[in-house]
């Protein structure tokens, strides 16, 4: 049986003084994150009521690219 991949970006994250949500995944063992937009920071939670960034939302999602074999 072949196991999948562990995603890249699992995480929805909030930037410092950003007014929108990233899709984000862990730098190392974290906190620092990278954004599916291309930002690094530490998170200050998760933008839960903020609206998605327009720069990962125009981008391809490594996870919907997967092959669920």
């Amino acid at each position: 049986m072949r196991s999948l991949p562990e995603p890249r970006y699992p995480l929805l994250v909030a930037l410092p003084g950003g007014r929108v949500q990233h899709a984000a995944r862990l730098i190392g063992g974290g906190p620092a994150v990278n954004t599916l937009c291309r930002k690094r920071g530490t998170p200050t939670g998760d933008g839960d009521g903020l609206p998605y960034c327009a720069g990962c939302r125009n981008r391809p999602n490594p996870i919907s690219q997967q092959s669920h074999l």
